[in-house]
């Protein structure tokens, strides 16, 4: 009798733990989603300044220019933007492809996505000024977005996790 009581216990005690840890990880993962996004949103930004800079300065291509300036080998974005392009679509059908494509992996917001979409129009422009405009709302918008997610961002990280860890814990004082 005495032995049933004790894998009881230890079952319960297990079962515990991985409440607590399952509960924990979906805290940081949902904590670790803001850092993502601004992760995912400064490299575009870096390679959008990038691909402007080679258009303008070294008189490249676009799609010179986008493989010299993004990481094309890579999976994402800029990859499928390369291989659309490579496929002899425009510009405006690449790059409204690439965010449709790659929109379900991203960590972008709806919002991200429709506001960087528009860069297509500067791009395929042949005017170099409405380039420049859409390239500087692009790159002020995505500042404007890490101002306003990197105040948040430590105070995001330990509120998920605190409280994935209480909801655990009370799940677990249900059960035992």
């Amino acid at each position: 009798m005495q032995q049933g009581v004790g894998e009881y216990m230890a079952g319960k005690i297990i079962g515990s733990l991985l409440i607590l840890t399952a509960c924990f990880c979906m805290g940081y993962r949902l904590s670790m989603r803001s850092v993502l996004r601004l992760e995912e949103l400064e490299s575009i930004k870096s390679a959008v300044i990038k691909l402007d800079s080679a258009l303008e300065f070294d008189r490249l291509t676009f799609i010179q220019a986008l493989r010299r300036s993004a990481d094309v080998e890579s999976e994402g974005f800029f990859r499928s933007v390369y291989t659309a392009l490579k496929n002899n679509n425009s510009i405006n059908t690449a790059w409204k492809y690439a965010f449709e494509e790659n929109a379900p992996d991203s960590f972008m917001t709806d919002e991200d996505i429709r506001r960087l979409s528009l860069l297509s129009e500067g791009f395929s422009s042949a005017d170099s000024s409405m380039r420049e405009q859409c390239v500087r709302e692009c790159i002020g918008y995505i500042n404007s977005q890490a101002e306003i997610i990197k105040p948040k961002l430590e105070r995001d990280i330990k509120l998920y996790r605190s409280v994935s860890l209480t909801i655990g814990l009370f799940i677990v004082l249900l059960l035992i």
